[in-house]
């Protein structure tokens, strides 16, 4: 999505939410001059073209990190994991996009995304271990994460890309896909890099699911504030992903996702 046409979503995301742009703002400076100065990490130039080769044309199925993931995905592991196809690099028709916490589940089922598109506020440990067995991660500056940022990032190597939910222009050196959760932005990230098919696992949008943990554990959270502000994510995330054609999204389930 080019950020001409995100930026009307996203100052609209910002008023319903209560969101700063200007903290927006500051986080994506602070996550891009991280990158910057950190050495091992490969430079963007090359980091954009292994992410070109790992998805274009490939059938992608993005996992998010809600309640029903675990029962899905070891529908898929079922299904696919005979095909041999999910080895890294990618070589085959399939990859998969880890969204945040996702990537424990994955893991404790033996297998590493090829895709990792997080904000840092789940199973970070994991996340980190999975770049050294060759996946590629996303990070994604906001408001509400610079302190993880700062702690995080010095740490990276390899294939890492910063993003904002800003305009690039604003944001330093990071790109924009489109999208505002780490579920919905894996799928935008996807069909920018001109996916075959986009399939989500773990996204329900009627139930608010607790974080995954790096044990691969979900904490419960209980605060009403905290859930009543992920309804309202989950809310968003169903409209943008409805935005999203050629290709277009299906749940798991075999349902299609009604475009706006």
């Amino acid at each position: 999505m080019e950020p001409f046409y995100w930026m009307p979503y996203y100052y609209a995301i910002a008023k319903d939410l209560n969101i700063d742009p200007q903290k927006d703002a500051v986080a994506s400076m602070m996550l891009s001059d991280n990158i910057n100065q950190n050495g091992r990490i490969q430079r963007k130039d090359e980091v954009i073209m292994e992410l070109q080769r790992t998805i274009e044309g490939k059938d992608v199925y993005v996992l998010g990190a809600g309640p029903d993931l675990e029962m899905e995905l070891d529908r898929l592991v079922e299904e696919r994991r005979s095909s041999g196809k999910w080895k890294l690099p990618s070589t085959g028709s399939d990859v998969l996009i880890a969204a945040d916490g996702a990537t424990s589940a994955l893991m404790s089922r033996g297998l590493i995304p090829h895709v990792i598109v997080t904000d840092l506020d789940g199973g970070v440990e994991d996340q980190v271990q999975c770049l050294s067995r060759g996946a590629i991660m996303l990070i994604h500056a906001h408001g509400d994460n610079m302190k993880i940022i700062l702690k995080v990032a010095p740490r990276l190597f390899g294939s890492v890309l910063g993003t904002t939910q800003i305009d690039p222009k604003d944001g330093g050196e990071l790109d924009n896909f489109g999208g505002f959760t780490d579920g919905d932005r894996s799928a935008f990230t996807a069909q920018h890099f001109m996916a075959r098919s986009i399939t989500l696992l773990g996204f329900n949008f009627n139930e608010v699911g607790p974080k995954i943990e790096d044990d691969g554990l979900r904490v419960a959270e209980m605060d009403p504030a905290v859930t009543e502000f992920k309804f309202k994510k989950l809310a968003w995330a169903s409209i943008l992903l409805g935005l999203i054609s050629n290709p277009s999204v299906k749940l798991f389930s075999g349902e299609q996702l009604i475009r706006l």
